[in-house]
């Protein structure tokens, strides 16, 4: 990840749904945590960094793949806000 200084970081915040099937499974890359999201529950996913820095999300037939490094300040909650192990 690119230095920044602190007042050029920003949080960005994804929202993952499954709607398509029964459930979908989630990797986090490239730590490799994977939960399942179950149809019609949400995780949030947030990340400090730099403001022109992206977050990849690749989808594909049952699941989602995001890079989101833990050292950009990750953390993932579900929709009862308890936070997921990366």
């Amino acid at each position: 990840m690119p230095k920044a200084r602190r007042d050029d970081l920003v949080t960005t915040v994804i929202i993952l749904e499954c709607f398509d099937a029964e459930e979908c499974v989630v990797n986090f890359e490239p730590e490799g945590a994977e939960h399942t999201l179950s149809r019609g529950d949400q995780f949030r996913v947030e990340a400090v960094l730099p403001a022109d820095y992206p977050i990849e999300v690749a989808y594909y037939p049952g699941g989602i793949s995001i890079v989101a490094e833990q050292t950009w300040g990750t953390r993932v909650l579900n929709k009862a806000g308890e936070q997921l192990k990366l």
